[in-house]
């Protein structure tokens, strides 16, 4: 699709932030001002392991806590809008980079019910776009989530752990693989801990997280470097 193309496409169907939904030019992800907002909240993780030691995985990486311009960014993610994925995957996989080793990215499943509710998989397309910045293979076939009637994130924190039962692997091999498991928000870790569990039950030699927010409670008067 040429310039002219393009231009005529955002007359007809302009391009919003997906953090405030005020009008950006075609070629941008969002907005400068929520730009500027999410990268005064980023956040390490650190913080969040602090909280919630002895998991699986040995190394972890998130962008923003869980809330304001951020919250709304993975919010309209579930709905379908890819400005602010594509964003975060991009400064995901900067970080990323200077992770020596890793065989290959996957995600955390969903059902094919809410695939074919959402239209897509947004932890999915989340692993996808940073495994092309970081130029390495995906494998959607590693992991499945079994039908439930409750969302997650409708429990208290005391009951996630059993609720992430609904995920199983595959009879896939990783013998000595390094793997990187991506999914979009980081609160309690139940799910991503269930996930790295498996891949480790399955022969990897070594799994690293990474998602997009934390639920981390920042401080407004201290940003994180």
């Amino acid at each position: 699709m040429n310039r002219a193309q393009m231009l005529l496409l955002d007359i007809l169907y302009p391009n919003r932030c997906d953090c405030c939904d005020n009008r950006i030019p075609y070629d941008q992800l969002l907005c400068e001002a929520c730009i500027n907002l999410l990268l005064q909240q980023r956040v390490a993780y650190a913080d969040w392991e602090q909280q919630h030691p002895e998991n699986p995985w040995l190394e972890g990486t998130v962008l923003f806590p869980y809330e304001d311009a951020a919250r709304t960014g993975v919010l309209e993610m579930k709905n379908g809008r890819r400005g602010f994925c594509v964003f975060s995957a991009k400064l995901l996989a900067e970080l990323l980079a200077e992770t020596n080793g890793i065989s290959l990215v996957t995600w955390v499943p969903v059902t094919a019910r809410r695939r074919r509710r959402q239209g897509y998989a947004h932890a999915e397309y989340l692993a996808r776009c940073i495994a092309k910045e970081l130029a390495l293979p995906v494998r959607g076939d590693l992991l499945k989530e079994h039908a439930g009637t409750i969302r997650q994130h409708d429990l208290p924190a005391a009951e996630r752990q059993k609720y992430a039962e609904r995920f199983s692997g595959t009879d896939a091999d990783l013998s000595d693989q390094h793997i990187l498991l991506i999914d979009d928000i980081l609160t309690t870790g139940a799910t991503l801990r269930r996930c790295a569990s498996l891949l480790l039950e399955m022969g990897a030699a070594r799994v690293d997280i990474a998602a997009v927010c934390a639920g981390i409670h920042t401080d407004k008067t201290e940003k994180a470097p």
